[in-house]
């Protein structure tokens, strides 16, 4: 057989995905002509299609160096190095394809995977959106971009990426990538199912049903998650980090925490990611907890924060240079005039009632009881207002130094297209009739915006013993959205508690007609009928049998709750939590209770 039949042949078995065959003509191939470049080439192709990821690499490298000034031959390069699991060579080998002017879908999705591995995400996300507007409909470039999105905090933007993908068209391993990126887009059912579909065809897949059972977890479906975990084999290369983190809430939530902190003996927490060395050590912080080692607590806090840090920063460095808590500066200087007051006439639904207080106050445990109410629906921490302000922010004429002229510069017009924009993006979350409950805590500090919106809205404020806020805070793993460079320490996190509450405190008297009800955590947690009956008699609601076995909702859901207290208000009221801050008081320095002290006596509590 001649030279040229051989060649054809092998490119033929190659186009095929019949990489072994095609690997066996393209060597017979070379015997003959060892130098040929497209035949070297084609072969570190078959070899790679038959998984010799480093056979391939070392073929590549050597392309590389022989034709530097091909774009291509490092493209090829880079995604050897990313099969082999070596991110960093990877990135050095798209650097120089993109040297050479590569701009392209193949360098694009490579070098944002690289960037991805390397965790350089806010530069991966810009190379890998680029190759979504060259190949909108390409599933490897879109499930790439949700998993960046995910990385970046950016849920909201995740489910428009990847909805309509079929996993039946996808390769086993986009389908695990689809999974991972549904759970994180809330689309939890979804998940779920590919996850089982996955697992029944390859049980074997162990860091899939690890995943699972995270996700099982965060559903409250505890048991489920054990039998799971059950099934991935005790052996050193499963022992994963993702291993060890579901081990630990699995074991914790069934009770058994010293069990759970045997996961973490000789584990070596500087040879992982800053993000999942920041998760173990938050679950660590737990389990310690748990056992009543609160010296232990703390100093796993101290680490896990560091941590979180460093991931956050990875993610979105400009943020090391802002102040966390700069959009307080936004807030009236005068009272609401009266005709910022008056009812919007709209076919929009009825106002809603907005749940605010400072994160850690109680709003999961209220909303939770207001979610479980026939005629409520409860729309758990979606940026919604935030993200219609952004929108106001972007009117022409709208003035960022003066929120008082620029609210009073909305025309009637601009207040409808706001609100309608609301409604848009609420029913993205919640569906039906009921009147929406609104529960984003901090938008305490957007009263100003809201009730210039919902001038008819109902407002409902958690209150709770501040060192019990400010210490429940400092313990949970919150990500950007959620503030965690202001919860850095307990220090920090007092100050932020001060400069919200003083916030809140001065704006909500500038808004004559504010209809506010307050519920204290404490009262709630101990007088449940009684406070519950005086805030359903505010919303103008009879109380629901229901709303006091909400616990039992909470374990038939089959979408999570996104707050760190899904755990909790999966059991009945229990007044474990309150007064929690005393055992812990000796790492309440001076300076953080005198920063609370003024809060404490404002709100009726004591040190």
């Amino acid at each position: 057989m001649d030279e040229v039949t051989v060649y054809r042949r092998a490119l033929a078995h190659l186009r095929a995905g019949e990489a072994g065959q095609a690997a066996a003509a393209l060597r017979l191939f070379l015997q003959h002509r060892p130098t040929d470049t497209a035949g070297r080439q084609m072969l570190a192709m078959a070899v790679a299609g038959q998984g010799d990821f480093l056979s391939a690499r070392v073929v590549f490298a050597e392309l590389a160096q022989e034709q530097p000034g091909l774009p291509d031959a490092w493209i090829n390069l880079g995604n050897a190095c990313l099969q082999c699991g070596d991110a960093t060579a990877a990135a050095h080998a798209f650097g120089r394809a993109q040297a050479l002017g590569s701009d392209d879908v193949a360098y694009l999705l490579g070098h944002g995977l690289a960037l991805q591995a390397t965790e350089q995400y806010s530069r991966a996300e810009r190379l890998l959106a680029r190759a979504l507007l060259h190949e909108p409909n390409a599933a490897d470039v879109r499930l790439a971009y949700a998993q960046c999105l995910a990385e970046l905090e950016r849920f909201d933007e995740i489910a428009p990426c990847i909805d309509d993908l079929d996993p039946a068209l996808l390769t086993l391993e986009q389908q695990c990538s689809l999974a991972w990126v549904r759970a994180q887009a809330g689309r939890d059912e979804q998940a779920l199912q590919l996850y089982q579909s996955i697992l029944q065809a390859q049980p074997q897949l162990h860091e899939a049903r690890l995943q699972l059972v995270v996700l099982l977890e965060r559903l409250n479906r505890v048991d489920e998650a054990a039998r799971q975990l059950q099934q991935v084999p005790v052996l050193q290369d499963s022992i994963t980090p993702m291993f060890r983190l579901a081990s630990m809430r699995v074991t914790r939530r069934q009770g058994n925490a010293a069990l759970a902190l045997s996961c973490m003996r000789g584990v070596c927490l500087q040879s992982m990611p800053q993000a999942m060395r920041a998760q173990l050590l938050f679950e660590t912080a737990k389990c310690h907890e748990q056992v009543g080692a609160a010296d232990a607590v703390m100093q796993s806090l101290a680490q896990a924060h560091a941590a979180a840090r460093v991931a956050l920063l990875q993610r979105h460095p400009q943020l090391c240079q802002r102040d966390p808590l700069g959009w307080l500066a936004q807030r009236l200087a005068s009272p609401a005039v009266q005709e910022w007051c008056t009812p919007a006439v709209d076919a929009l639904p009825r106002d809603p009632v907005f749940l605010v207080g400072f994160p850690r106050s109680g709003t999961t445990l209220l909303e939770r009881m207001l979610d479980a109410h026939g005629q409520l629906q409860v729309m758990d921490e979606r940026p919604v207002l935030e993200q219609v302000i952004s929108l106001l922010q972007q009117i022409p004429g709208w003035d960022p130094d003066s929120l008082d002229r620029a609210l009073a510069g909305l025309s009637t017009a601009q207040l409808g297209l706001a609100r309608s924009a609301y409604w848009q993006r609420a029913r993205r979350h919640v569906a039906g009739s009921a009147r929406l409950v609104d529960k984003y805590p901090l938008s305490m500090t957007r009263v100003a915006h809201a009730a210039r919106l919902f001038p008819a809205a109902d407002w409902l404020l958690m209150l709770r013993h501040p060192c019990d806020v400010v210490l429940s805070c400092y313990m949970q793993a919150f990500g950007i959205n959620g503030g965690a460079l202001a919860f850095e320490s307990l220090e920090a996190t007092a100050m932020a508690y001060a400069r919200v509450m003083q916030w809140w405190e001065q704006q909500h008297m500038l808004w004559p007609t504010l209809r506010l009800h307050v519920v204290r955590y404490e009262d709630l947690v101990q007088q449940p009928q009684a406070v519950l009956a005086s805030l359903m008699a505010f919303l103008q609601l009879a109380v629901e049998p229901s709303q006091l076995q909400f616990h039992k909702a909470v374990r038939q859901r089959s979408r999570r709750i996104t707050t760190p207290s899904y755990a909790q208000v999966a059991q009945p009221l229990n007044p474990g939590a309150i007064d929690r801050w005393k055992r812990y008081r000796a790492h309440f320095s001076t300076q953080t209770l005198t920063v609370l002290e003024p809060w404490v006596l404002r709100y009726g509590y004591e040190l």
